[in-house]
This record gives structure tokens, sequence and C-alpha cells, in this order.
């Protein structure tokens, strides 16, 4: 999942902002169904936009989202499907896992799957090692695709070495950091463009000087040892899937053992109305949510969230509180971490780990 995209989306604050997320099917036949779903959602989303802004307001953005909606190929879609249009935004993205279908038309576009996307380490790179070659592989999860594009695969310019310890003297291994020097440089240009953890693979020969010359070295997520020069891109991806899966369920609990941790350093908030006003005054470090926890919430006086929305006006209700906050957290530089459904009962679902 693309954080720089993340961030941009996160940027946009204006009214309409239409989100359309929607499951879809990857494989025939049931990728017929993708089309029907778009179609049912598009024009529910006009219903809404000329109930909101009459028919003429909302005739040009309704004509945008059916351009991008058009865009779809059904026959190559993921798990998921998010489309988000404003009056400055039109924007398609795939979604490597199943998501609950929405239609919220406010004044942020709702980002909950892409965050969560973001911080479950779906989206990774891995970089296949090797003497004569270095490949570069973009994957969601267990779906990987190499990237034959800006400088990969890179070729090395010395012959193929073995990888006997004693065959290394000095001059050869001199060569190889300096080609894996050049890989990393290489790689590093389209980490800036899509940063996003990174796995390594290859003899542990070759990891171990690729470390020593790495300019960064704390996106190294994990690694895969062996020889996999031969091996396709579609089965290095699902070994390395297991290693990325693996360490994020490790994370997760470590999230809620900071909790535990939290609570007793008197550092801990619990309940969506006060992680709301605390976020807000950027006191949230960690955010840790259950993943299908979604609450509408409105906004009184100073800026104060409630969740009896009965007598406010529409413009002052937000379909999902959840995602605004999780928004807030990462502007002010927190880190939001989304855990399994029934994880966080004695904190009515959301949870927060204060800075101070």
């Amino acid at each position: 999942m693309d954080k720089q995209l993340l961030n941009s989306l996160m940027q946009v604050k204006e009214y309409p902002c239409v989100s359309i997320i929607l499951p879809t099917y990857r494989t025939a036949p049931d990728n017929q169904k993708n089309a029907i779903r778009i179609k049912k959602l598009v024009r529910e989303a006009g219903d809404k936009l000329e109930q909101e802004l009459g028919k003429k307001d909302a005739r040009d953005l309704i004509d945008k989202i059916q351009k991008l909606a058009a865009q779809v190929d059904i026959s190559r879609t993921l798990d998921g499907l998010a489309l988000f249009v404003s009056k400055e935004v039109s924007q398609m993205v795939d979604i490597p896992f199943r998501v609950r279908e929405r239609l919220i038309i406010d004044k942020t576009f709702a980002t909950r799957d892409l965050i969560m996307g973001v911080n479950r380490a779906t989206h990774y790179y891995i970089l296949d090692l090797s003497l004569f070659r270095a490949r570069l592989i973009s994957c969601f999860r267990d779906q990987a695709v190499e990237l034959t594009e800006n400088g990969f695969p890179v070729q090395s310019e010395f012959p193929m070495l073995e990888l006997n310890p004693s065959d290394f003297s000095r001059e050869k291994e001199k060569q190889i950091k300096e080609f894996f020097n050049k890989v990393d440089k290489i790689f590093l240009n389209h980490y800036h463009v899509d940063p996003t953890l990174l796995v390594l693979a290859g003899v542990q020969k070759n990891l171990a000087l690729y470390r020593e010359v790495a300019d960064v070295k704390d996106i190294i997520f994990g690694q895969l040892e062996g020889n996999y020069e031969a091996v396709s891109v579609h089965d290095l991806g699902k070994k390395a899937w297991e290693v990325v899966r693996e360490k994020t369920k490790k994370e997760r609990h470590s999230a809620l053992n900071d909790l535990q941790k939290a609570i007793s350093a008197r550092k801990l908030a619990s309940g969506i109305t006060d992680i709301w006003r605390l976020a807000n005054e950027g006191r949230v470090s960690t955010l840790v949510a259950e993943q299908e926890y979604h609450i509408s919430a409105g906004l009184e006086e100073n800026n104060t969230l409630v969740l009896d929305t009965s007598n406010l006006p529409d413009n002052k209700i937000m379909p999902d509180a959840v995602d605004e906050v999780a928004e807030i957290v990462m502007e002010k530089g927190g880190k939001v971490v989304f855990v399994d459904d029934g994880t966080l009962g004695n904190h009515h679902k959301i949870a927060a780990i204060l800075r101070y």
C-alpha cells in the first residue's frame, strides 16, 4: 500500500469527498459480479449527491465518478477496490484484502482500509540478490509482481562467483560490495517514491554483504536465506509472505503488550470520545483499534466528539469517527495498529498509548 498516496488522500479536506469501497473477486466467473456491484454503488453515489447538492451542482462530480468507474478492469481486481473522488481528486486503489462495502460522502476520504494496509505491512518489496543480477519484486501479501523498470533488474559486470567462502578474495569481495551498493542506490530511488518494508532474499553471504553497504538499514524487515535465482516470482512471493505475516503478527502482539505497560504507567486512554480529544492535542503515540470497529459521531462546539447525533445537522456528523481519529494520529506523527475483533473488549474496542 502506497504511503505517499495515503498521505495525499489524507490531506484532502473539502466537501464533498466521495469514497466508494467494495469487496471484489479476482477470478472468473465471480469477477463478473464486480461490474454489477460497482454500477450499483456509482448509481447510489449519484443519487446521494443529487439529494445533497442538487442535480445541476452534482453533475460534474457524478460524471467524474462514472469516468473513474469505467476505468476499472474487472478481470484484474484484487480482493477489494476503492474509488476516491472530489473536485480535485480522482483516484482508484486496488486493495489486497477483503473490505466491507461502504459509500461515504464526507469532508474527508474514508482511508481506514489504506491505513490498515500500510500498518499491516501488506505491501512490501523483495530484493532478490545474486552475484550476477538483482531483481526487485513488489508484493501485496502473497501476490508478487516483478518490477522491470527504472533500473531493475540490475545486471552485474563481473562473472558469477562460487559462494564458497574460501573463494572470496578481498578483490572479489570489493567487487561484490560495489555491485550491491549500486543495487542499493537504484532500490532507494523506488523506495523514495513508494516507501514500504523490504525483505531480502539470497544466500547468507550475499545478504550480509548487502547489509554492510545498505544506506538505510532499518527498512529491512526480514530475509529469506537461500538461492532463489531459479525460483519464480510467484513462489518467492509466497515464501516472503510467510516471513512478513509471522513478523507482523508478533508486532500486533507487541502492541497489545505495550497497552498493558501503558496501564501501569498511567499513559493509556480508552473509548473513542476521550481518544478523539487526546489525538487532537497530539498526545497519542500509538492508536490500537479493532479491525471492524466503525462508529458514527458528531462534533459539538469546541470540537467535542459526541455519539448521540440525533439533534445534530448532517454537516456535523462524521460517518466513521475511527477513520477520522486514525488520520489525526498519523498526521501528528503517531502509529496506528489494527488488531483482531474482540481483542480490546475492556477498552471499548479502541485504545491509545499516550506520549504524556
